[in-house]
């Protein structure tokens, strides 16, 4: 049912649980397992300072990424990495799963917006709205942890 399964992560307690929740159906199922972190930069940021900034987003991406196959692998299943640096993450994460012909995309959700009636996160809903495949939203009751814990 699910070969292929893609679980985009934000470095979030939330994106662990949800690495944890693809590793186990992937595991389950026997599938392939991708973990992606999309980041972007939008134009009216961007400064003579882009390029630093580029860099730490970077950096922090690689161990948001490492971690995540780190929990993968603890769960017993390997996974690939990919660092999506173009492009809103929703898009990016959407546009990826159907590169890679996913049957499910795996997100945290972390329910952060200002709106308080709303159940999940901009980035989980919108993913979940303009897939074209199934959608786990795993929730957690975890706050943002920061990278350098890792």
């Amino acid at each position: 049912m699910f070969d292929r399964i893609l679980v985009a992560v934000d470095g979030s307690t939330n994106s662990d649980r949800a690495v944890e929740a693809a590793a186990e159906v992937a595991r389950a199922h026997g599938s392939t397992l991708s973990i992606c972190h999309a980041f972007h930069i939008p134009d009216h940021y961007k400064t003579d300072l882009a390029d630093e900034l580029e860099d730490v987003l970077e950096g922090d991406a690689e161990k948001i990424l490492s971690y995540a196959a780190g929990v993968a692998e603890k769960a017993g299943v390997k996974a690939e990495t990919r660092l999506l640096r173009k492009g809103h993450p929703t898009e990016a994460v959407v546009a990826y799963a159907a590169e890679l012909g996913v049957d499910l995309i795996v997100v945290g959700v972390r329910g952060r917006t200002p709106d308080q009636g709303r159940a999940m996160g901009s980035v989980s809903a919108a993913v979940a709205a303009q897939a074209n495949c199934s959608v786990l939203l795993v929730k957690g009751g975890g706050s943002r942890d920061s990278v350098e814990k890792r």
